[in-house]
């Protein structure tokens, strides 16, 4: 540490034991306070608009006339836009500035909402969703670069402070979001789920036009990777494309196939311009050779897969083939919101007794056992069946998400830091992305074998319905099915419909279960203390590897 940083730190820490933090101008102040409270409003938007749509799928599929598709396109177009766009963002507000991203941003993600409160048909609802999802890239990945900016001189305390309540924007958003959700559906309708956005969204405009103070990175050098978000963005849609729509059209359809090889061939491509990059590449592959690295990316990618990646089915058959309320639905899941809320303090008190390699298997394990219990779900059961599975989903989130974000950044060297924090945030989304389509995959696969056109025939349905009603079933419509059939076949069918969707579900309760225990077992094995990343001691600004860790020093050595 140079003198300068030394005397810096000392004024500092004097500032807060004598109190002199009032001498600081007004209007930093004010600057401070209204970037912590914009940047926190705006996480707690964009955060929330994830989670309310979940709980309105079953009415905007009717309303619509949405297929599974549709439906999973709805929640994919956001995540997938948002994953490929924000790992760049950071990278053109150092260079433009952050105030100036952040706000256009805010402006495409409110425009966007009010497109989609207006949206005629599902596939103007999906481009809009896109959009948005590209606003909150802009938004969140600057967010954090502004209150740094803000903050910059304050106390260590005053800007984890500020940090903090941004961070509990997002959390209390997504906690309250399916009840929120299912409360303006119920009451009012699915577009004024995107339609309040839009005060609030000119709200955190206004605050940011007039209070929050513009930021920039003089020093950046660095270029922004137009390669690697081209091909990241069209790998992601074309893959995605390939699985969502393989299962009903046929593995060996054209398009199917040239989507996946093609998608394919440009994720490789990604991979390859990525490692030729290095540290200037959107995704510094050599970073992956840190294991604590990649163990915190790949709880980030499991955590959305088992939360937000199945969320979409269990509302499809809460509100579908249970018939609860959409308010009713997000009183369901509020169980996981609460249990979230109790694990995550006491995640940082299981941190201070234990290694948090412990603390993250420990949720895993928690999340996995949860969901392997509600394996076996059968036609005839209530919405209760679920909640030991919420609860700890719930509590196993709160464990792990705590420390997932810091884990990244705090095994690599500060020039890394952007990186690995862009590189653990934009795994979240594509956690989400990857659970709805591989499960979507799931479903269609059980529906289509049990619902076969031969068992249809069994109860007097054409042959040429039953494609019809099978897509009715995995949009959980079933109230459709039902006048879909000759009145005598009704109950039959009906039934054949719920014992294909309950299958389906304990099928995807197996895999997501195994899955987090697995999980588990990774924390333990990548995630070590020896590979917190260690500076030199001493006034020169060098990069130096976790002790013993070779993998590392080639990592993070430029």
């Amino acid at each position: 540490m140079t003198e300068a940083e030394a005397a810096q730190d000392s004024g500092s820490t004097e500032e807060l034991k004598e109190g002199t933090a009032d001498r600081v101008p007004p209007a930093i102040r004010s600057a401070r306070r209204w970037t912590t409270a914009v940047t926190a409003l705006a996480a707690a938007l964009m955060t929330l608009d994830i989670t309310v749509v979940n709980v309105a799928m079953p009415e905007i599929g009717a309303d619509l006339g949405a297929s599974l598709d549709s439906l999973q396109w709805i929640v994919n177009a956001y995540t997938l836009s948002f994953a490929a766009l924000l790992l760049t963002a950071g990278a053109v507000s150092d260079l433009m500035g952050r105030r100036k991203i952040f706000l256009a941003g805010v402006a495409l993600f409110t425009l966007a909402s009010a497109a989609c409160a207006l949206a005629p048909d599902a596939g103007v609802l999906i481009a809009a969703r896109a959009v948005q999802g590209a606003g909150g890239a802009m938004v969140l990945g600057t967010s954090l670069a502004l209150i740094s900016g803000a903050f910059e001189g304050a106390p260590a305390k005053a800007r984890t402070t500020a940090i903090g309540l941004f961070t509990a924007g997002g959390a209390v958003s997504a906690a309250l979001g399916p009840l929120v959700g299912g409360a303006i559906v119920e009451w009012l309708s699915w577009p004024y789920l995107f339609a309040v956005n839009v005060p609030v969204g000119l709200l955190i405009l206004y605050g940011a036009v007039r209070k929050v103070p513009e930021s920039a990175d003089p020093d950046s050098s660095q270029k922004i990777d137009y390669a690697g978000a081209v091909l990241a963005v069209l790998a992601l849609f074309l893959l995605n494309y390939g699985l969502l729509t393989g299962s009903e059209d046929g593995w060996t359809t054209p398009t199917v196939l040239t989507a996946l090889t093609v998608g394919t061939l440009l994720a490789a491509a990604f991979l390859v311009v990525q490692w030729r990059l290095g540290p200037r590449a959107m995704l510094d592959l050599r970073l992956f050779a840190i294991p604590s690295f990649s163990g915190a990316l790949l709880l980030s990618f499991a955590a959305r897969i088992f939360s937000f990646g199945m969320l979409p089915f269990l509302t499809l058959w809460l509100g579908g083939m249970l018939h609860l309320t959409p308010f009713r639905i997000g009183l369901v899941l509020l169980a996981q919101s609460i249990a979230l809320m109790i694990g995550a303090p006491l995640s940082g008190v299981l941190a201070k007794a234990m290694p948090v390699s412990r603390v993250l298997a420990l949720g895993m394990v928690a999340v996995g056992t949860g969901i392997l219990l509600t394996v076996g779900i059968k036609p005839g059961d209530d919405w209760t069946v679920l909640l030991p599975m919420l609860v700890l989903i719930g509590l196993g989130a709160g464990l792990t998400l705590p420390h997932l974000l810091s884990l990244a950044v705090n095994v690599v060297p500060p020039s890394r830091a952007g990186t690995a924090s862009g590189a653990a945030n934009s795994f979240f989304p594509l956690g989400t992305a990857t659970g709805v389509a591989v499960f979507g995959v799931v479903l269609t696969g059980k529906v289509n074998t049990i619902m076969s056109a031969a068992a249809l025939g069994e109860h007097s349905v054409p042959h040429a319905a039953a494609g019809q009603l099978r897509e009715l079933v995995t949009a959980g419509q079933f109230d459709a099915v039902a006048h879909a059939v000759p009145k005598a076949a009704r109950g039959p069918v009906l039934e054949l419909a719920h014992s294909a969707y309950t299958e389906a579900l304990s099928e995807i309760f197996w895999i997501a279960g195994i899955a987090g225990l697995v999980a588990a077992g990774a924390s333990l094995v990548l995630v070590r203390d020896k590979d917190t990343y260690r500076a030199a001691d001493s006034g020169e600004k060098e990069d130096v590897p976790a002790k013993d860790e070779p993998a590392a020093e080639a990592a993070t050595r430029r």
